[in-house]
């Protein structure tokens, strides 16, 4: 069973339903349920957050269930994992805060997914056991 990935894609998928029940309750704060021409920046931020989580986080749990059936090791896929959801979590702070943040947040992302891809194309390749 793909232990790491089930946990690791659970705790992504409630950070990204949070994103998702945010952009909610700031559109019910605005009254805006389809958007207008221009969002207000409050809106927009919280759209934001959610559409950055959602184009990055799917690929990234479909490269650690392929790296987990492929038989790549638990531990450093658990890392790769506590990486993603931990950058994922600073980033949207920092775009949901005034922290300054979210580029730390970005930069971890860009590291766990060329971690991933790498780690896949190398087990593919049959270059790791």
């Amino acid at each position: 069973m793909p232990t790491v990935t089930l946990v690791c894609g659970g705790a992504l998928a409630v950070l990204m339903t949070l994103l998702g029940l945010n952009v909610s309750r700031v559109r019910m704060q605005h009254k805006l349920f389809v958007d207008p021409a221009v969002l207000p920046k409050r809106l927009h931020v919280a759209v934001r957050a959610h559409g950055n989580f959602t184009e990055w986080v799917p690929l990234f749990v479909v490269m650690m269930l392929l790296v987990e059936l492929g038989g790549g090791a638990k531990t450093p896929l658990w890392i790769a994992g506590g990486v993603l959801f931990s950058s994922r979590l600073i980033h949207a702070t920092g775009l949901l805060t005034k922290l300054p943040v979210a580029a730390l947040g970005a930069a971890g992302t860009w590291l766990a997914g060329l971690w991933l891809g790498g780690w896949s194309v190398a087990l593919g390749l049959g270059l790791l056991k």
